[in-house]
């Protein structure tokens, strides 16, 4: 085996795997960005308040619950967050969420559910040229292998 055979033999593993990670990213990100679209096209804006911030560790970090009101359904959010003055409990903070799954919430406004869409839409798309690139350089990776002595 010459050095080119053991160069394109990398190269056609290499692709593999970039194709293998382009998927799962595709995968994983779609989803997301499915999330984030009906939060987008059905969510409903409201203010949570912040009931209760337990602090976990020594770095900084707690567990927060927000709970909200409103006309199309009220529940309660538990995240992590980071303990500061930003996290205060009793303050209301803007939360959006999807009256038909009510587990699907999002902490922030409507603006930044669109944002966070738009980022998300930004990642599989980079995604799909990334398994495009990947298939591209195995199939000349492979015609090298096929083509060399």
């Amino acid at each position: 085996m010459n050095l080119v055979t053991t160069v394109l033999l990398l190269a056609l593993l290499a692709a593999a795997a970039v194709l293998l990670l382009g998927l799962a990213l595709m995968k994983g990100e779609g989803s997301e960005l499915k999330k984030m679209t009906e939060l987008y096209e059905s969510g409903v804006e409201v203010r949570a308040e912040l009931v209760s911030l337990v602090p976990f560790g020594t770095r900084g970090y707690a567990s927060a619950v927000y709970a909200w009101q409103s006309p199309q359904g009220s529940g309660r959010f538990r995240t992590g967050a980071s303990v500061g003055p930003a996290h205060v409990v009793g303050q209301r903070y803007p939360l959006v969420f999807d009256p038909r799954n009510i587990k699907r919430v999002h902490l922030g406004t409507t603006v930044a559910v669109g944002r966070e869409r738009r980022r998300r839409r930004g990642y599989v798309r980079n995604a799909q040229r990334m398994a495009l690139l990947s298939t591209v350089v195995g199939a000349l990776a492979a015609a090298g292998l096929a083509l060399s002595p």
